[in-house]
């Protein structure tokens, strides 16, 4: 597992690092205004790629296992893949009867009407990832990955300075990196096409379709939830505060989502291939390891992002963003946390049960109750209530979700390994807490290695994750293959 885990963090890792590069720049070349209005069109194509797309995905790596012993692989993937351009054809009728009917402002029409094939390029990215992922294919997925993002900035930035500075430079920019990334697994997307291999079983593409379309439900309860503050934000508060709130919930975003992501891309197929070839009570197991694995590193993660706002905000964002960017990171950070455990550990429990319905009775609650009480908290308190309410209403969803999703798939976790979870991060926040940093990149590179280095030595006294027997083992073999290097008169790592 944590071979895999390992295997899954460059793609992340660049992701991560272009997104932060992106908001260094973009902060520095755009007004909270202007920034503002691009995040108003982009939340946009978020919410319906989470909302109408995400499920097609997620419906894949959960069967993928199951065709590939049944011998149906191929006709998995045509199903899929018919689904999917059957969505796309729908949501663009749709999408364009729209435009005719309703007037646009000035400043969206042209990112509105780019909009839609990012949204549809982006799906195809998407499902085509879930097939790298499901199949191990971690060179190909990482590949696509860090393309897409770095092209993806490199576009935009390139539409800023060609274009002028407006949401429809990003936006295109955008657009052709997704269709570049798509393009590289054209061989999947010409799946329907294929007359060779298994034919498409109408059964089996109900079945998917079945598992698909209660996901659709809630990702976008789930997305509605996460992005709807931006919304109101930019309807209620102003493009301004949208601008700088955008900008502290992308930093913490985009590192956490890094690391939950690179543990899930692992993680969940793994627990998938277990239930296909072992059975419930052996996935059970598998997935609170997972679980474990998540905690011990989102924890710190997010632990660190909130004792570090000051220099974050100092170091990375343009001078118009910082006072408040500093003030929100520490509430995103938790937010970051309950949304990262309850979207990569605790809802796996209602896709390995196979009943994604009831996931509904979790989040429709909490959605309902965060536009209602930001309508209520946003012109009283700005962008400080959204933060609040948004924290609160992802909480409310991981006490809800523990508690649905056990009753349908009762994970084990063992409680011993999350409190030493929690006292692991003790000595890294006293120490943050107590020693002071310049403002500026040395104090934060500085602030990052203490908080690294002290948390990795508590985790490794406290045995976190058991990661100290798998240190043991590394050690005996490396020095078993230096042993045996020598005594053959062979290097035991050769240099090329």
């Amino acid at each position: 597992m944590y071979r895999q885990i390992i295997g899954y963090l460059p793609s992340n890792a660049i992701t991560a690092i272009v997104s932060m590069v992106m908001i260094y720049a973009y902060t520095r070349l755009l007004s909270p205004g202007e920034f503002g209005s691009y995040s108003y069109v982009f939340s946009a194509v978020l919410v319906l790629e989470a909302s109408l797309f995400h499920a097609l995905p997620i419906a894949v790596m959960r069967f993928y296992p199951a065709a590939v012993l049944a011998g149906r692989r191929d006709a998995l993937l045509k199903e899929a893949y018919l689904a999917l351009y059957g969505l796309s054809a729908v949501v663009a009728a749709i999408c364009i009867g729209a435009g005719l009917l309703v007037h646009l402002p000035p400043q969206y029409r042209v990112a509105a009407i780019l909009a839609l094939p990012l949204l549809l390029f982006r799906s195809m990215v998407q499902l085509n990832q879930a097939v790298n992922r499901s199949s191990n294919s971690m060179g190909r997925f990482t590949v696509v990955e860090c393309l897409h993002a770095v092209l993806g900035f490199g576009f935009g930035l390139a539409g800023l300075f060609i274009l002028g500075r407006g949401a429809d430079a990003i936006i295109l920019g955008l657009l052709i990196a997704a269709v570049i990334a798509s393009a590289v697994d054209t061989r999947l997307l010409m799946m329907p096409l294929h007359r060779t291999g298994d034919l498409v079983d109408r059964a089996e593409l109900v079945r998917l379709v079945h598992y698909a379309w209660p996901i659709v439900g809630t990702a976008a309860c789930a997305m509605i939830m996460q992005t709807g503050d931006r919304f109101l934000l930019g309807s209620l508060g102003g493009a301004d505060m949208l601008g700088i709130f955008t900008v502290a919930y992308s930093l913490v975003e985009r590192p956490t989502t890094m690391i939950c992501s690179a543990i899930s891309s692992a993680t969940f197929p793994l627990v998938v291939q277990v239930l296909e070839q072992q059975g419930k009570e052996a996935a059970r197991i598998q997935a609170g390891r997972n679980g474990i694995a998540l905690l011990a590193v989102t924890l710190p993660a997010c632990v660190g992002l909130a004792l570090t706002a000051d220099y974050i905000a100092s170091s990375v964002v343009g001078p118009a963003f910082r006072g408040g960017v500093a003030t929100l990171i520490p509430i995103m950070s938790c937010k970051a946390l309950a949304r990262g455990l309850r979207y990569h550990f605790i809802d796996h429990a209602f896709h390995l049960s196979g009943r994604s319905l009831q996931m509904l009775w979790n989040y429709v609650p909490a959605t309902v109750a965060t536009i209602v009480i930001n309508v209520y908290l946003i012109p009283r308190y700005g962008m400080m209530g959204a933060a609040w309410t948004a924290l609160c209403c992802q909480i409310a969803t991981v006490i809800g979700g523990w508690y649905f999703g056990n009753a349908l798939f009762p994970v084990w976790l063992p409680v011993g390994q999350v409190i030493r979870c929690v006292a692991a991060i003790v000595p890294m926040a006293v120490g943050l807490t107590l020693i002071h940093f310049p403002l500026g990149w040395f104090g934060l590179i500085d602030a990052v290695l203490l908080g690294s280095v002290v948390y990795g030595i508590s985790a490794i006294l406290l045995n976190v994750g058991e990661i100290r027997p798998i240190i043991i083992r590394l050690a005996r073999s490396n020095r078993t293959n230096r042993t045996t290097g020598s005594r053959t008169g062979t290097p035991a790592s050769p240099l090329p």
